[in-house]
């Protein structure tokens, strides 16, 4: 649930291709739990260890981001 949540600000399917070679079908699958073969979709678990390395990696990028923005801001003033 707490991924869906994200879905307005991460591009899942860029993550299902960088990460895992695979397609936005398949990352939803997982993040929604749809059914697939009979059983709802989720991840094993060192798709979850790199899933979870991905959105560290987005969230170290984001802070990146926002320090340069920061800095150029105190630069200039």
């Amino acid at each position: 649930l707490a991924m869906i949540e994200l879905s307005d600000y991460i591009k899942f399917s860029a993550i299902a291709k960088t990460h895992f070679n695979k397609s936005s079908n398949w990352i939803l699958q997982r993040l929604h739990g749809y059914e697939v073969n009979g059983k709802p979709a989720q991840f094993k678990p060192e798709e979850m260890t790199v899933f979870v390395q991905a959105l560290r990696e987005i969230a170290a990028k984001l802070n990146e981001s926002a320090d340069r923005i920061e800095q150029a801001e105190n630069t200039e003033q």
